[in-house]
């Protein structure tokens, strides 16, 4: 039987966090995340974390239409996950710069975001090592037979070094 089944991941719990540009980051995957951090709450787990890349890619050809070399410019990575829960994190990437009593016309805001799965003792943190600007991504729709959901796509910016994420898991993964 070729490959590990082990190595195959179905995780059964997860969370968001949001932080400030200065919230400072868990040293290892065995710390939490400290008290400037703010959980989104509830997630869709059927929708999951959708993670899409887009670059412009342009191949270059010689004559006789042989295949040189492509390339690559502006990479975009997004990474979309979907809220059930209603509380001040979530607001504030919903409604950024609205307060209690007035919703204003949102601007998105850098922030930290961590996403964190875990199935058993496995853990899996990205934490964005720089930061990333949080869009609703679609239709918020109340209604009396279905959970409001939020779908939001987090924009992740990379460092100068073009570090997207910082990754911390148990060994395993």
């Amino acid at each position: 039987m070729a490959g590990d089944p082990t190595n195959a991941s179905l995780w059964t719990d997860a969370d968001v966090y949001v932080g400030p540009l200065t919230a400072l980051n868990p040293a290892t995957i065995d710390d939490p995340f400290g008290s400037d951090w703010g959980l989104v709450g509830l997630l869709d787990g059927d929708e999951g974390f959708s993670e899409s890349r887009d670059e412009d890619k342009d191949d270059k050809y010689a004559w006789g239409g042989i295949l040189v070399r492509t390339s690559r410019a502006h990479f975009k990575l997004t990474k979309s996950f979907t809220v059930l829960e209603d509380n001040a994190t979530t607001r504030s990437l919903i409604w950024p710069g609205s307060t209690d009593t007035q919703i204003v016309v949102p601007k998105p805001q850098p922030v930290k975001i961590a996403f964190e799965t875990r199935e058993g003792a496995t853990v899996k943190r990205l934490i964005t090592a720089r930061h990333a600007e949080v869009d609703v991504d679609g239709d918020i729709t109340e209604n009396e037979t279905d959970l409001t959901a939020y779908p939001l796509v987090a924009t992740i910016f990379p460092t100068a070094e073009k570090v997207l994420f910082l990754r911390q898991y148990t060994t395993g993964v």
